[in-house]
């Protein structure tokens, strides 16, 4: 797990997770390793499309430059400061921008725009069309999620607590929204979402807030995790993946906490379970879906939170966060490989290797196809077929 500090410095951490290993016994550290794959009943295919190469993606870092899709178009963002689109359906390139500064946050894409920050800060919104530059602007700290667009406002969370609404004509700051940082964090923010003139966002210290898009006014906050424990390690509790809207209710979970339902309107609780994750959840076919810390796979009931099934054929695989699929749930893991599980029963049903690198940046649905975006930089665009 990568964690970022703002009182305890790098080389503390590194000190710190040194004495912990070297604490274990033999036995605990053979279960650090991640469980072999077994053959598997494959009853649906994940079928490649197309796939084209977009530049190196900066793992040291832990860059999780999620693409986004709009106007039919899919637009990539590398390390490097290379931002691509492809036609969706063909992954023929439409354009390419060149913004030579090392690109950390994904793509936010709308209203005509395709946006992306870097670590400085910096917030780049290019056209749509063409890929040219529309305009700049310099928030307080880096950036490392993606912005939403929507509602005339580009909206972005900086690791320093901050969320900044902009307008997305001129890109001048329309209102921004600080919160209280906890000691110790992790690596990495949660991308804000808009739905309804609405923002969503999930925060460090565990908080799942909901502003106004236009004015940043808070509509309401609910704490989604409780910090636990003495030690400072054990009171993480950062919301690091995007919320998800469906309907009148909000979904989202925590590091060491809970995966919760909430009403969209005023953030009451639904209903609430502990989980432990740092990607966000998906919903479909009645379920909630979330892949674990020690990468076992959960479904929960989306009207009363119980647990439908869950899966741990996966442990220690570093899964991505789970993606609803064609009537499938499908995980990354840090070979590679795609697995597609039953949502229904949580069986493995189907397995695709798309790269020799892992496959963590959140996976992207878009009607008939699934798009991965590997820590090599392969976009892979897929379609799936039931054998």
């Amino acid at each position: 797990m990568r964690f970022f500090s703002r009182a305890l410095s790098r080389a503390t951490l590194v000190a710190l997770a040194a004495t912990l290993v070297a604490c274990a016994s033999n036995e605990e550290q053979e279960d650090t390793d991640p469980l072999e794959l077994t053959e598997i009943n494959e009853k649906v295919e994940l079928r490649e499309v197309w796939s084209r190469g977009i530049g190196d993606i900066d793992v040291k870092r832990y860059a999780m430059l999620k693409p986004a899709i709009g106007a039919g178009r899919i637009v990539a963002a590398s390390s490097d400061g290379e931002v691509s689109a492809f036609e969706r359906s063909s992954g023929n390139r439409l354009w390419e921008t060149e913004l030579d500064v090392p690109l950390s946050g994904g793509v936010g894409v709308g209203l005509g725009l395709a946006v992306v920050s870097d670590y400085r800060g910096r917030v780049v919104a290019l056209n749509l069309d063409d890929g040219s530059v529309v305009w700049e602007h310099q928030l307080s700290a880096e950036v490392v999620a993606a912005p939403a667009v929507g509602s005339g406002a580009v909206v972005l969370q900086t690791v320093d607590g901050k969320l900044f609404g902009l307008d997305a004509g001129e890109g001048t700051e329309l209102w921004r929204h600080s919160s209280t940082l906890p000691v110790l964090t992790l690596r990495g923010t949660a991308a804000p979402v808009i739905s309804g003139g609405m923002v969503f966002a999930g925060l460090d210290n565990g908080k799942l807030i909901a502003l106004d898009a236009r004015d940043g006014i808070p509509r309401w906050e609910q704490r989604v995790a409780i910090p636990q424990g003495s030690a400072e390690l054990e009171r993480v509790v950062d919301i690091d993946g995007a919320p998800v809207v469906r309907g009148d209710l909000v979904f989202a979970a925590s590091y060491q906490g809970r995966v919760v339902a909430l009403s969209r309107n005023d953030g009451r609780g639904l209903w609430a379970r502990d989980a432990s994750t740092n990607h966000g959840v998906d919903v479909g076919a009645g379920n909630v879906y979330l892949s674990d810390a020690s990468g076992s796979v959960y479904a929960y009931n989306v009207g009363n939170g119980q647990i439908a099934w869950g899966n741990d054929k996966l442990l220690r695989r570093e899964l991505s966060g789970p993606a609803y699929f064609g009537d499938t749930v499908v995980v990354g893991d840090l070979e590679g490989y795609l697995h597609v599980l039953d949502p229904a029963t949580g069986e493995l049903i189907g397995r695709e290797q798309i790269d020799g690198d892992a496959v963590r940046i959140p996976l992207l649905v878009d009607g008939d196809l699934l798009f991965a975006l590997s820590d090599g930089g392969e976009l892979v665009a897929l379609r799936l077929e039931r054998r």
